[in-house]
């Protein structure tokens, strides 16, 4: 009894829908970037940044962005506030499989992407509309709460330690300098038992 269901027709259908939206993808992009004089904003069009990293290294050396997180129990109990960067170990196998680092180095994207729109944010606009500020709270929120890289946690936590709220900031490391420059400082954001 043949199958009513052949995968060979599904999987071409799936490949040429699959290319079709590549196509429209780079159509799309190339008119967005023409129209607005090759630089990509607004919500939806955000969301086309995912597809690159942030290639602003090659239009020369400036302060590198980082993560910075800290958590409170209670108002007068503050942990220090740690980095968010990943330094993950690396091994042999991890020029055929690293999902972890992969994992890490995204989240990193994500901050130089904030650190781009809070240079690039026009005067009367709030940064925390912007897609990539919900984007990296969300990653600070994970990080405060334990999330990890792999076996590698985003921030070292004291043990039984419970957050009740968390801040972050974005601070610029520049090169060959002690001390770094505060971009973004967040409120203090609660979190949700």
């Amino acid at each position: 009894m043949p199958c009513p269901f052949d995968r060979t027709d599904t999987i071409m259908k799936v490949m040429e829908l699959t290319a079709f939206l590549i196509l429209a993808y780079f159509v799309g992009l190339a008119v967005a970037l023409r129209k607005r004089q090759r630089t990509v904003q607004g919500p939806w069009l955000f969301l086309l940044r995912a597809f690159f990293p942030n290639w602003q290294f090659f239009h020369g050396l400036g302060p590198a962005p980082r993560l910075w997180v800290r958590a409170h129990r209670t108002p007068d109990r503050w942990s220090s506030w740690q980095p968010v960067y990943p330094r993950l170990t690396r091994r042999a196998w991890h020029l055929l499989h690293n999902p972890s680092v992969s994992l890490a180095l995204s989240h990193q994207n994500l901050v130089e992407h904030l650190a781009t729109d809070v240079h690039d944010l026009t005067e009367n606009a709030d940064i925390r509309d912007c897609v990539s500020y919900q984007l990296v709270m969300r990653l600070a929120r994970d990080a405060v709460q334990g999330g990890c890289w792999a076996d590698t946690p985003m921030v070292q936590r004291p043990e039984g330690f419970a957050p009740e709220a968390f801040q972050f900031e974005i601070r610029l490391r520049h090169l060959g300098q002690d001390g770094d420059e505060q971009l973004l400082l967040s409120p203090v954001i609660a979190l949700r038992p």
